[in-house]
């Protein structure tokens, strides 16, 4: 059987703490590639190269704003992305920019980059008023501070990635140590809990080891 034939097991690996290590800096890791993802989108729909509606690049970027900024803020479930990985020196001020925009914009409405006018609308001859309106203009990130946080979230991804390696060919020999036969017998999987959407506003915790996620329905359950 050929490589591109080949069938694969899926087995968790056993919990102990380089496991929860491992899925600890992986899910940092997911955060920066979320984070990147959206960088991009937004500099192709700015460029006008994706079929995204005009404007949508300041949404994307409070995106990665938020995602990048989930890996270094304080959290009840995850150690600062900090205490493993420095953010390069040259990269400092980038890092506290986003930070700053992150605090002031996009998790609070503080600064001069969304501002709201009162608006009175007269007409023109008699000067009547017609209307008052509160237009609000936005600024988002410039395309030159967009390309120095990509290049922020990449080094900050390369450094993550020397500190995951270890740990991973650490699992590697565990599992080769292991009793796989039993692991793909009787092994737990990962498994979805499906629920109600109702359930939706009350998220658990997540597990520093999870066995299961929940998969949330729209619709009524079934009788």
């Amino acid at each position: 059987m050929d490589d591109d034939q080949r069938r694969v097991e899926f087995v968790l690996v056993p919990d102990c703490a380089d496991t929860r290590l491992f899925i600890e800096l992986s899910s940092h890791a997911a955060d920066l590639t979320e984070a990147r993802e959206a960088l991009t989108l937004a500099l192709s729909a700015s460029a006008g190269n994706t079929g995204l509606p005009g404007g949508v690049e300041r949404s994307l970027i409070a995106n990665a704003v938020m995602a990048y900024c989930r890996t270094f803020f304080a959290s009840k479930v995850r150690t600062p992305v900090t205490s493993f990985v420095q953010v390069p020196e040259e990269l400092v001020a980038t890092h506290d920019l986003v930070a700053r925009f992150r605090n002031r914009t996009i998790a609070h409405s503080q600064s001069d980059l969304s501002v709201t006018y009162p608006i009175g609308i007269l007409d023109a001859k008699t000067l009547n008023v017609l209307d008052v309106s509160a237009p609000t203009v936005c600024n988002t990130m410039p395309t030159e501070q967009v390309n120095s946080f990509i290049t922020l979230i990449d080094e900050m991804r390369r450094r993550l990635d020397d500190v995951i390696e270890p740990i991973r060919d650490r699992l590697k020999a565990m599992l080769t140590d292991a009793d796989r036969a039993a692991l793909v017998e009787r092994g737990p999987r990962p498994n979805a809990d499906l629920l109600q959407a109702q359930a939706f506003a009350h998220p658990a915790t997540r597990s520093p080891y999870p066995r299961s996620h929940p998969l949330y329905l729209s619709g009524s359950p079934h009788p």
